[in-house]
């Protein structure tokens, strides 16, 4: 009897085991990474966008099938095609995307465990979005055309007013660029409200400054490459690509001036409805990593959660203007936007 009774614990133990085994590899089959996910990328830039889709794939080996577009157009995109996105996940897109995203129920939800105490400028606190990085806009100049002029890169954002710089500075328009609209918040905030004006001297000085623009464009970054060509002397530009283009030999040249800059969040959100959810949750795991927080540091010079990796471009947290509300400048995009339309008014190119 004694024996008949280990028998049938050792049965009893076997199945048990096969049993639970059998559980684990249908999860391990069901969490299996898919082989590739489809991406809304809001660099606008495709050299930014494909070396990041390298990196992921490389260390997760999912390929990253993306669509780089600047902030504006990759809001309007995601907007449009509401709740049936044809993308899985959303990486490097603007503050005002991410927040309605959430609101909208246009993200899901995601407790990972990589960013958790990050802090909540770097996590929503719902797990409805991922900072990747703190990104600005900063001042960017052609040397050999200032070095013809006689001229040196302005310190200050006043200097830009100065009539010699007429028809010499581009920046990007705040009607399709999501680094156009930090700058014009940005700005406000500067000139209006930390000078207790209130928000129509930010717009006097907006206003003033668009007289010495000779072009606005579609895109953050394409002052970096118009400046670098020789096009134009004066940028006011995005960070992400000085970097790259001051390594790729552009006679570029950047300052942050003595009154700051503005900035703001890029993150990640992953996208309602996709069926390939798991993959997107690891990307999302992986992108709060040290290893990614140092490559994209390094590619684009950005200020990321970990406070041990010093940002390529700045050296360290730069200086950024005071006061700048995140939260106001969501909620109030539309009507800044359409206040700005109806002061300069001016199409991108």
């Amino acid at each position: 009897m004694k024996k008949i009774l280990i028998i049938l614990l050792l049965v009893l133990l076997f199945v048990g085991a096969a049993f639970t085994t059998g559980q684990k590899e249908a999860v391990a089959a069901k969490e299996k990474l898919a082989p590739f996910i489809t991406v809304y990328e809001g660099s606008g830039s495709v050299e930014i966008g494909g070396k990041v889709a390298k990196f992921i794939q490389d260390k997760l080996g999912v390929e990253i099938r993306f669509t780089s577009e600047s902030h504006g157009v990759i809001h309007s995109r995601i907007k449009a095609e509401a709740p049936n996105f044809t993308g899985d996940m959303a990486l490097n897109i603007g503050f005002p995307l991410m927040v309605e995203a959430k609101q909208k129920g246009w993200s899901v939800s995601y407790d990972s465990p990589i960013w958790r105490g990050a802090g909540d400028v770097w996590v929503d606190k719902d797990g409805f979005w991922w900072n990747q990085g703190n990104w600005a806009f900063v001042l960017v100049g052609n040397k050999d055309l200032l070095a013809k002029k006689g001229y040196t890169l302005p310190e200050s954002w006043d200097e830009l007013l100065d009539a010699k710089w007429k028809d010499q500075i581009v920046m990007p328009s705040p009607l399709t660029s999501g680094t156009a609209y930090m700058m014009v918040y940005s700005f406000i905030t500067l000139y209006g409200f930390n000078t207790g004006k209130g928000e129509e001297a930010g717009w006097q000085y907006l206003e003033a400054l668009n007289k010495n623009v000779t072009q606005y464009t579609r895109g953050g970054n394409v002052p970096s490459d118009l400046v670098g060509r020789g096009e134009f002397m004066l940028g006011i530009t995005s960070d992400e690509m000085v970097m790259p283009r001051i390594r790729g030999g552009y006679p570029l040249v950047y300052t942050v001036p003595k009154e700051g800059i503005g900035f703001g969040f890029a993150g990640a959100i992953i996208l309602k409805g996709t069926k390939k959810l798991y993959t997107c949750q690891k990307v999302i795991d992986f992108i709060g990593s040290t290893e990614f927080c140092k490559f994209w540091s390094e590619l684009a010079g950005y200020v990321t959660k970990d406070p041990s990796v010093k940002p390529a471009l700045y050296g360290g947290i730069p200086r950024y203007i005071p006061n700048i509300d995140q939260g106001w400048a969501v909620a109030n995009k539309d009507r800044l936007l359409k206040e700005w339309k109806k002061r300069v008014g001016r199409a991108p190119r």
